[in-house]
């Protein structure tokens, strides 16, 4: 499993939120992945593979899957023997809806 991340000069602290969200599901679920850090520059070329020209993104075997919510929900689906991110489906929707509201008065 291979999780790509924004950096800056220094490799090792990644600084996009969007990762972070990620990195907590994936220790949550109990599961680890190679990181991949990547300088904005080399966003575009290094992820074509996956079609998005953002990070995260997450290469699970032959699956590739981006956006932070798109990866909680493949986790929860495909590592369904881990503990819940969501606690249940409701709890899902819920956190899904306030994830979009929280997005939108942000940015």
């Amino acid at each position: 499993m291979k999780l790509f991340e924004l950096v800056g000069c220094d490799k090792d602290n990644g600084f996009s939120p969007f990762v972070w969200r990620t990195k907590l599901a994936l220790a949550h679920k109990g599961l680890e992945a190679e990181l991949v850090p990547l300088h904005f520059s080399e966003i575009r070329n290094t992820l074509e593979f996956s079609g998005s020209k953002t990070v995260p993104v997450l290469e699970d075997g032959d699956n590739v899957i981006s956006d932070s919510w798109d990866i909680a929900c493949y986790l929860e689906e495909n590592y369904s023997d881990k503990p819940s991110l969501f606690g249940g489906d409701a709890a899902k929707v819920g956190l899904n809806l306030l994830s979009l509201q929280i997005g939108k008065s942000l940015l």
